[in-house]
């Protein structure tokens, strides 16, 4: 309160600030890549995604989709992680988190994940029964590698 007082124009400017970030992070994520034309097509419902490696982290989550997305663990049998992607392991389970978008996320995950050029949204199915996306590496140097 003392600071209101004392110092209207910090205050406003810090006021200011935290509504520009605030404003970036849900109304436009010009911070992700462009959309690529190699992305599957979106869903056309709320859907699960699994996450295993920087999905995990809530802060993540709200900076690509603009809101706080609750998630839930989950875990993917036959799988271990690998760095950035998924490598085979029969006897193995991978954890993580399940939570549910809707489409106009999965695009901002889709632009995230730079879907159809670094990535591609496999859907599969989780040990407990219910399916999700799941992002996985096309390459180690994505799609580029593959046109070489």
């Amino acid at each position: 309160m003392r600071l209101i007082k004392e110092r209207p124009l910090l205050t406003a400017s810090l006021v200011l600030i935290v509504l520009a970030l605030w404003l970036m992070v849900t109304r436009a994520p010009v911070y992700l890549p462009a959309h690529d034309a190699n992305a599957p097509p979106l869903p056309e419902e709320e859907v699960y995604v699994f996450g295993f490696a920087t999905l995990r982290n809530p802060l993540v989550r709200l900076v690509v989709m603009g809101r706080i997305v609750p998630a839930e663990p989950a875990q993917l049998r036959g799988f271990v992680r690998d760095r950035r992607d998924l490598r085979d392991a029969p006897d193995m389970t991978l954890d993580g988190v399940r939570f549910r978008v809707t489409p106009e996320e999965m695009k901002r995950l889709d632009r995230y994940e730079q879907t159809g050029r670094k990535y591609r949204r496999d859907l599969m199915l989780l040990a407990d029964g219910s399916f999700a996306w799941v992002y996985r590496l096309i390459g180690e140097d994505g799609i580029d590698a593959l046109q070489d």
